[in-house]
């Protein structure tokens, strides 16, 4: 499994019980073997960076795909540098 970025852009600011409800209603994470490890939301509540752990970036394009993500978004892949 490899770490996946993804990146929102939304047309209005959002709240952090915003993205706790985006992420309840999310489907087919499950289908596609993709997990949450992590979200970001800017100050401004207007950009999210997520990490998720996926087979692939299109894994996780196939999941913003099937729910219609209205939103512009950005995926790609990742690695994980610790000390």
């Amino acid at each position: 499994m490899e770490y996946v970025v993804l990146e929102r852009q939304f047309p209005e600011p959002i709240k952090p019980e915003d993205v706790l409800k985006m992420a309840e209603e999310t489907q087919c994470l499950e289908l596609y073997r993709v997990k949450p490890v992590s979200s970001y939301l800017m100050p401004d509540g207007m950009r999210m960076v997520c990490v998720f752990q996926a087979p692939d970036a299109q894994a996780l394009r196939s999941v913003a795909r099937s729910n219609d993500f209205p939103v512009d978004f950005t995926v790609w892949t990742s690695t994980l540098h610790t000390p």
